[in-house]
């Protein structure tokens, strides 16, 4: 009796000490999930040692001769270039981190750029502040300066220069080699400019019960569309020739590009002065046909520009309308005078600048002045 009586003590305590054992793993497991271990420190991205500034070689250029075109300064064009490229050759054995600031006072918002430089690496640093509004009001050229600063860390500041550069006007488009540029002359295309909004307005008095709607002719066949466009653009046309605009040969523009540059009126100021050449009225003509929801053109050929508008959403069939035969001539001599240019024109030298193209690859307009907006 005493033997099984040992027996079932000590199987009743191996049983105890086991369940014990369990209870106790199950908690370290639960606390060791909500109190996890600290991490380990993340390897440092620098070393300790700083870089001598004597092993560090900074070169600023200014590859557009120091000259900025607002009208192109956002927008990306291909044939440009940036405010300034900032080289910097590492020739330390270690990395290099360098923050690289520049501003424009007065005409531009601060930038900064953080880059690191390998060892024995060189990088360069495009450099392109944003413009403020006031740099979309200018009106001539104009010198500024540049300050452009880089430093690490550890060395602040390591490199400090200030450079000439030269704000152009607003009106001023550098084309670009072989008009590469051209299709920016869609930021000149305003069409909610207050004037170009007065445009249309009074254009309501050339088409029946003041009537411009544009594409919208549901259900109606192609051929009364094209009917509408015409007679729509039309009013447009007879809207510009009461206000009397004549030509006037004005595109001089100063700087280093004089030969791939030109001054390219508003349409507020087109309309105001009722003087334009051939690319300003054309311009202004195509904002009044994009605030009327249709799909501008702008023509250019070697001398030349004129504009059209397609007859429907999409289309091939474009109407092209000549408007230097402003102020006294018509509509139909207009329409001729364009086709002339088509058929005296090369093909391969006939660049036609679609307007909802440009705005498909974000060529929006040129902002329009505070004060016209108030």
């Amino acid at each position: 009796m005493a033997r099984k009586l040992a027996v079932l003590f000590f199987v009743t305590s191996l049983l105890l000490a086991t369940a014990l054992a369990g209870t106790w793993w199950y908690t370290y497991r639960l606390l060791q999930s909500i109190n996890p271990a600290p991490p380990e420190p993340l390897p440092k991205l620098m070393p300790t040692t700083p870089v001598s500034p004597l092993q560090v070689r900074y070169q600023l250029d200014l590859p557009g001769r120091g000259e900025i075109f607002p009208a192109l300064a956002a927008s990306n064009p291909s044939d440009y270039w940036p405010v300034a490229i900032l080289t910097i050759a590492n020739t330390s054995p270690r990395p290099l981190l360098q923050t690289v600031s520049a501003e424009i006072p007065d005409w531009s918002r601060p930038s900064s750029k953080t880059v690191v430089i390998g060892p024995h690496e060189t990088r360069t640093v495009r450099i392109n502040p944003e413009l403020l509004p006031q740099a979309y009001q200018n009106a001539e050229i104009r010198r500024a300066l540049l300050e452009v600063t880089a430093s690490s860390p550890e060395n602040f500041p390591g490199y400090s220069q200030t450079r000439p550069v030269y704000l152009h006007s607003v009106s001023d488009l550098y084309w670009g080699t072989k008009f590469s540029n051209s299709q920016f002359i869609a930021r000149w295309v305003t069409p909610h400019d207050p004037a170009v909004i007065r445009l249309v307005s009074t254009a309501r008095k050339y088409v029946p019960r003041g009537r411009l709607a544009g594409y919208n002719l549901a259900g109606n066949s192609p051929a009364q569309l094209a009917t509408q466009v015409r007679s729509e653009a039309r009013a447009v046309f007879e809207a510009m020739r009461n206000i009397g605009i004549s030509y006037v040969d004005s595109i001089f523009t100063f700087g280093n590009f004089t030969a791939d540059a030109q001054r390219v009126r508003l349409p507020r100021e087109t309309l105001l002065l009722s003087s334009a050449n051939c690319i300003d009225v054309s311009v202004a003509f195509a904002s009044a046909i994009e605030n009327l929801g249709m799909d501008p053109v702008v023509v250019i050929v070697p001398g030349h520009a004129f504009t059209g508008v397609r007859l429907a959403p999409d289309s091939q069939e474009i109407l092209y309308l000549d408007l230097t035969v402003l102020p006294s001539g018509s509509f139909e001599r207009a329409r001729q005078r364009a086709e002339y240019w088509l058929k005296k024109a090369p093909p391969d030298q006939v660049l036609v600048i679609d307007i909802a193209a440009a705005r498909a690859l974000g060529i929006y307009p040129i902002p329009e002045p505070a004060a016209q907006r108030s």
